[in-house]
């Protein structure tokens, strides 16, 4: 497995000082952070754990800004490039002193997903040989007259170079090297350096450069103002979730990425915008317990807001790389605090009503039980070290279900019809048609059905774990493992 990165950050990225205006094209914010700053973040959460940068222009300001971020404080290696208004190949090779094992190399305007570098680091590469990963879905390329081409057959790389007429996938700026690599690139060095195509094309007239195609993965150049728009732009489009519900999918979703892409540029941190999230759902609870149409409708629309905003905490902490533990738990428990308060609220205010006392006892039983389900999933969480996401929990539950029943339909929908997004925009709709009254038999009976849920899901879950780390299980497993395995 490959531990060590190196980036090329020593072009002056001329073609986007427009936007950049002085500053180095690596130190460009995208959706909050410096360029180069998300490149090493994400690979770091790949897997990669030594990095060295190689700087040219504006080295001095790059090093500085990066010297001094806390969330990069010992990671970087430097090497500066007296020479960087020569092609690219030139830095590549002022790194070679500190290189003698494999290494992936990067550019520093290149992005990519953590699952692609991911594919990249586990790849075995033989001694002598490189590795480039390409994009065969060619017509999908947001500026493919920019784009390196790359012709290839089978694994085999046969050409690059952007003015190819013929090829079939395009360079992603991200290889798996071999110190061969500094040895091609010294052959093909004249007066004039040499570029990082021309040693991909030395050895690939040696049969040692192999292509990976990254599928589905995603990666974008981002070398002009064009290209910052639309990689800012995927980047906020991708922070949907497969979970996300209807509801969450066409409405809450927009416009909570839309606040997000405001409050990245703002030194507000995620957990700020939970506490402000929580503070928006206990105002909810406070204007639904009044009981009047006004507040009722006024706390409905309080509690979506609630909803949307619930998003931008964990959007804000994907996009600037501040996601915690600390900060999961936090999101999940003032979530359910928020629940908890407006099924109160709903309560009193319904209850101040219709003062019957089954209204109270039902409504007090359901309140109960929806807040033992929640300090269970706590306790199942704590247990196995899922976490603090509920997501999670969700997520366990699908992987370890058996075949299909009748039992686990029923518990899917429920499961669906106790995500925020579905009950607060039903609330909304409720309100406004002046029925608090089905607001609290909605809540008293799903409230119920899912402590039940939820009893049912985590007995199973727990009784399935216990059974995997079972004596009889695990002699079974290492049995049926293969000799020399691990």
């Amino acid at each position: 497995m490959i531990k060590t990165a190196l980036i090329i950050a020593a072009g002056a990225g001329s073609r986007l000082q427009q936007v950049t205006g002085a500053a180095p094209k690596p130190l460009l914010r995208l959706a909050g952070v410096p360029l180069i700053k998300r490149i090493i973040l994400t690979a770091r959460k790949a897997g990669i754990e030594r990095f060295v940068v190689v700087t040219g222009y504006a080295a001095d300001q790059i090093r500085n800004t990066l010297d001094t971020d806390p969330q990069l404080v010992g990671l970087i290696e430097w090497v500066h490039n007296d020479q960087w208004e020569l092609p690219n190949g030139v830095s590549v090779l002022s790194a070679r002193p500190l290189l003698a094992e494999p290494f992936i190399l990067m550019m520093s305007d290149h992005l990519f997903e953590e699952k692609t570098l991911k594919s990249m680091i586990d790849l075995p590469v033989a001694a002598g040989e490189c590795v480039l990963a390409v994009d065969r879905n060619t017509d999908k390329i947001y500026d493919i007259d920019d784009a390196t081409k790359v012709r290839a057959e089978g694994d085999r790389l046969t050409e690059i170079g952007k003015d190819l007429n013929e090829y079939n996938a395009i360079d992603t700026g991200m290889f798996a090297c071999t110190p061969v690599l500094f040895d091609a690139l010294e052959s093909c060095r004249t007066e004039k350096g040499c570029s990082l195509s021309d040693g991909i094309r030395t050895l690939s007239r040696q049969g040692r450069m192999r292509v990976l195609d990254i599928g589905d993965g995603f990666w974008q150049d981002v070398d002009t103002p064009d290209m910052v728009a639309h990689a800012e732009r995927t980047l906020l489009r991708r922070l949907r979730k497969p979970t996300d519900g209807w509801v969450s999918r066409y409405l809450n979703r927009p416009i909570s990425t839309r606040i997000s892409r405001l409050l990245v540029r703002t030194p507000i941190t995620p957990n700020q915008v939970t506490l402000v999230t929580f503070a928006t759902g206990l105002v909810s609870a406070y204007m639904i317990a009044e009981g009047s149409y006004q507040a009722t409708l006024l706390g409905a629309l309080l509690f979506q807001l609630s909803s949307v905003l619930d998003g931008c905490d964990g959007e804000v902490a994907k996009l600037t790389f501040r996601e915690s533990r600390y900060g999961s738990w936090l999101d999940t428990v003032t979530d359910n605090l928020t629940y908890l308060a407006f099924f109160l609220g709903v309560l009193w205010g319904y209850g101040n009503t219709d003062p019957s006392p089954r209204i109270w006892l039902l409504g007090g039983g359901s309140l109960a039980a929806v807040a033992v389900s929640i300090l269970l999933m706590y306790y199942y969480l704590a247990a196995t070290g899922e976490g603090g996401s509920l997501v999670r929990y969700n997520e366990a539950f699908r992987a370890k279900k058996s075949r299909p029943s009748l039992m686990s339909r029923v518990l899917d929908i429920l499961r669906m019809m106790s995500k925020r997004d579905f009950f607060t925009m039903l609330f909304l709709c409720f309100a406004a048609a002046g029925r608090l009254d089905w607001m609290f038999w909605t809540i008293t009976g799903g409230g119920f059905a899912t402590a039940i849920a939820v009893f049912v899901s985590t007995g199973r879950l727990i009784a399935r774990d216990r059974a995997a780390s079972s004596p009889v299980a695990m002699k079974t497993q290492t049995q049926g493992e293969p000799a020399g395995s691990v």
